[in-house]
């Protein structure tokens, strides 16, 4: 009797201590494709990618991605597309503002393996991003 009551108990110990240890584990999400948040997109560092960018808001907005593109204007419904490598430049950023001083907020999407998509747009209210970087881990950020 008492060796089944300590198998028992340690078959039940067992159980417990691996049942808490697979919760622990950090959940694996599916890869964000559409309306992605700050830090929820990660690329692959060294893969060359493609960074579209498309005003979908009603006012012109202004951005910059430096050192490769000076200040443009893209305006309601036009797109800018750039070609990235980690290997010509770590950690590309491109920033942006409204000229009319308005807020300007960036959503986030990963249309293909490859591509990532930024919308920007002025929201009707603060706070406002201001850039988008890529950080060496290949994490998309907005701040």
């Amino acid at each position: 009797m008492k060796k089944r009551l300590l198998s028992g108990f340690l078959i039940g110990g067992c159980l417990a201590g691996l049942a808490a240890w697979m919760l622990s584990l950090p959940a694996v999400a599916a890869p964000c494709t559409v309306n992605c948040g700050s830090g929820q997109i990660q690329f692959t560092p060294g893969d060359r990618i493609t960074i579209q960018v498309i005003n979908v808001g009603n006012q012109p907005i202004s951005l910059e991605q430096p050192p490769l593109v000076g200040p443009r204007i893209l305006y309601t419904g036009n797109t800018l597309e750039l070609q990235m490598g980690w290997s010509t430049q770590p950690n590309p950023s491109i920033f942006f503002w409204s000229s009319e001083n308005l807020p300007v907020r960036a959503r986030l999407g990963r249309p293909t393996p490859t591509t990532l998509r930024v919308e920007v747009y002025s929201p009707p209210n603060e706070p406002s991003d201001r850039s988008i970087t890529i950080e060496a881990d290949g994490r998309v950020f907005v701040k």
